[in-house]
């Protein structure tokens, strides 16, 4: 460490207290990761970078006096949520200073709909709370349980609740976000409704986000229910007019090709051997109508079990997204997955890949509405529309085959949001770039937030000079 971080941890501890600023090695490891091994070219990529430091601010005021130092030190500031992202979202490229965001927790308000609370409040307890008074969240990931508010707004997209609300960037979800700039003096920026948009989805590039208003939904009661078909097309016809039936109220669809359920270990007496499996989490109200439904479609529900108020497992919801993908590491570590969308013709489009590509894919469809839609040319912002969202399962033989697989589906309309980068805008389409780099403009006059996250904007300090000691990888 040199004379300039020591002095800046010097700094830190004199504001946070010792136990707040982190500095050990194997600490520093675990604060600067995510689940970027979900992917090996990200594992490649940035297996062994780290901080130098890492804080715990307690409060804005000292998160403010936290990016006062740093900005006069000059040192790159990466923030963090709980770490659940995929995309080495919060890895320090160039080391300097973790700012994790788990003190600042403090949920403000549920009233109105609404949910006011700090950027760390995690969204298993947010979700609690709301459902205690009378309310739940529209869109939440499968990891809500540890999950933060302000982590799955700047890292995340859609999740559990979006197949009847969309993502985050779909509607009204978001009524505000309160951003802190990176400044000498740093200020506090806020962004209402659809202003908002240009801070979502930014690996934190555009600020510290340290106050999030979201929107909520009226609670319901819901069944979790399994249903199984050896006939991957009878299943499929069935879940996709399920997810299509306005009149079913519901917080997920979801579809497993064989034999991803087999990874599903903790489900293997409900699962049958051989069938292709669907998810979903319905109104307790309409679960014998669906299963009705489903059994008139030769279909068999075997597993069905309320999920209780408050929440607690055993959840199903922890098997869908992007959960799945780690249930399958889980087995066969050759694993890994890419994220597609799928246009109406769908079924022509799943037979393609598999021809193209035998034993090599196995499909893992999620149903939702607008908010997010996928082109050729791969994720825009906009919707409203029922889409199929795929996180297939892909077979790891090379990071060129797997380059081959996005290629071609590319030329059959298969939208790519391409999860084995780390820069955002190759990770998908972002309709709305320039404004997001405008903003970065604004509130990061020293480009220090998160720097090589964002490759369009043009100002990287730190892309030519040698990487600390403890940022090699």
């Amino acid at each position: 460490m040199n004379d300039r971080l020591e002095c800046l941890r010097d700094e830190l501890r004199a504001l946070l207290g010792a136990e707040h600023v982190i500095d050990s090695d194997e600490a520093l490891a675990g604060l600067s990761k995510d689940f970027f091994w979900y992917s090996p070219v990200l594992s490649r990529q940035l297996d062994g970078k780290r901080a130098d430091l890492a804080v715990r601010p307690g409060s804005i005021d000292e998160l403010r006096a936290v990016v006062r130092f740093c900005f006069r030190a000059g040192v790159p500031i990466v923030s963090r949520g709980a770490g659940t992202g995929n995309y080495g979202q919060c890895v320090p490229l160039y080391g300097g200073v973790v700012v994790d965001m788990a003190r600042l927790d403090r949920i403000h308000s549920v009233a109105g709909g609404v949910v006011r609370a700090e950027a760390g409040a995690r969204l298993g307890t947010i979700e609690g709370v709301a459902r205690a008074a009378g309310w739940e969240l529209r869109c939440l990931p499968s990891t809500w349980v540890k999950s933060t508010i302000g982590g799955f707004l700047c890292g995340g997209s859609g999740g559990i609740g979006s197949i009847t609300w969309g993502g985050i960037n779909a509607g009204d979800n978001v009524k505000s976000v309160t951003v802190m700039t990176c400044e000498e003096e740093p200020r506090l920026l806020r962004m209402e409704e659809r202003d908002s948009l240009r801070a979502l989805h930014t690996y934190g590039t555009t600020g510290f986000m340290v106050e999030v208003e979201m929107r909520l939904a009226p609670k319901a009661d819901y069944e979790q229910l399994i249903l199984s078909s050896p006939d991957w097309d009878r299943l499929l016809d069935w879940s996709d007019r399920a997810a299509r039936n306005d009149a079913w109220h519901k917080r997920l669809v979801t579809q497993f090709e064989w034999p991803i359920p087999s990874y599903f270990k903790p489900l293997a007496k409900h699962l049958r051997s051989g069938e292709h499996a669907s998810f979903l989490l319905v109104a307790r109200s309409l679960a014998d109508e669906v299963i009705a439904s489903s059994a008139a479609a030769g279909l068999a529900c075997v597993y069905r079990q309320p999920l209780p108020d408050p929440p607690r497992p055993p959840f199903i919801t922890d098997y869908t997204w992007n959960h799945t993908t780690l249930w399958a590491l889980k087995s066969d570590p050759t694993v890994t997955y890419l994220q597609s969308g799928f246009g109406p013709n769908f079924r022509e489009q799943f037979a393609e890949l598999h021809r193209r590509f035998p034993g090599e894919i196995m499909f893992h469809l999620e149903w939702m509405a607008g908010g997010i839609k996928f082109t050729p040319g791969g994720m825009d912002g906009t919707g409203g529309h029922i889409v199929i969202i795929g996180i297939p399962l892909v077979f790891f033989r090379s990071e060129e085959r797997l380059q081959e697989i996005i290629r071609v589906c590319g030329e059959i309309g298969v939208g790519i949001a391409n999860p084995h980068t780390y820069r955002l805008e190759e990770g998908g389409r972002h309709p709305n770039i320039a404004d997001k780099r405008a903003l970065k403009a604004e509130v990061d006059p020293a480009g220090l937030l998160n720097p090589g996250k964002m490759k369009s904007y043009p100002h990287n300090r730190f892309e030519l000079a040698p990487p600390s000691a403890g940022a090699q990888g």
